[in-house]
């Protein structure tokens, strides 16, 4: 890493970084926190640019990190604390950020993956739900991610660190049109499994193109083999068209007087479900 000190807040690279973080480059991210940028040296991430202050140097894991920085192939910047204050999102930065380069997974990365149990968030708005499910996804062993039109972008740097590293690493193929997504599940045998927030009423499961009850508790739900998980927009739900396409609908039952839960809680309700189920299945 080649580095020069900058001090002041007008510098051209300074205006990079603030672009960057509000998403005015496709092909990059902005990275900010040690936690976060170790995350992508592990993940293999392609470093641009990164830049620290005299903070990154107070503790044993800063100094350690920036030993690994050292390292790496990319324009450095030893910068005051008023630039770093600049670059950052934070409150109080911890004096490192970065710009990498952005992952990219084609959709057949993400539906060909067996034993393929895939998130589909559809028209999520909120990167911090989106980064926790993300998450969540990783944790309970899934194997990829998809993100259809008008979901906010998972490398939003609040979705990135919702997801505390996960989405440098784990496979999301986005902004796919919801029927395009899934069609390809269909192609590939995939079960698509929507999860409604409404309680129980007049909506059914839909098997092969024929109505075979009512929706199901997500416990009484086959969620083994090829399945993908629909969660739908914090506000409304899963969209009419989502639910008329999906092959099953499934619940969280609710005590009374709880309207339902956050998506990204119901999120993880549901895939830890289908990973106990998978345990159990062997």
């Amino acid at each position: 890493m080649l580095v020069e000190n900058i001090t002041s807040r007008q510098n051209p690279l300074v205006k990079r970084f603030r672009l960057v973080r509000a998403g005015g480059e496709r092909h990059h991210v902005f990275l900010e926190g040690v936690r976060l940028i170790e995350d992508a040296l592990r993940a293999g991430a392609h470093f641009e640019t990164v830049a620290f202050s005299a903070q990154l140097e107070t503790t044993e894991r800063g100094l350690a990190l920036l030993d690994q920085l050292q390292q790496v192939p990319c324009r450095g910047a030893h910068v005051s604390k008023q630039v770093m204050d600049a670059i950052a999102d934070t409150e109080s930065p911890q004096g490192v950020a970065a710009i990498v380069s952005r992952p990219h997974f084609e959709i057949a990365d993400v539906i060909a993956r067996p034993p393929q149990l895939i998130v589909i968030a559809d028209e999520l708005q909120d990167p911090g739900n989106l980064g926790t499910i993300i998450r969540t996804a990783e944790a309970a062993g899934a194997t990829g991610l998809i993100t259809t039109r008008f979901t906010v972008d998972p490398f939003n740097h609040k979705a990135l660190r919702a997801s505390m590293g996960s989405a440098l690493r784990f496979p999301i193929a986005t902004d796919l049109p919801r029927s395009e997504a899934f069609d390809l599940c269909r192609e590939h045998g995939i079960k698509i499994i929507a999860l409604e927030s409404t309680p129980p009423g007049p909506l059914t499961v839909i098997e092969d193109g024929e109505v075979t009850g009512a929706m199901q508790i997500y416990t009484d739900a086959k969620l083994t083999g090829p399945v993908a998980l629909v969660c739908g927009r914090e506000a409304s739900g899963i969209a009419s068209l989502a639910a008329a396409a999906a092959d099953a609908l499934v619940h969280i039952p609710m005590a009374d007087g709880v309207e339902s839960l956050n998506v990204s809680a119901a999120a993880a309700v549901l895939l830890y479900e289908a990973a106990r189920q998978r345990r159990d299945e062997g």
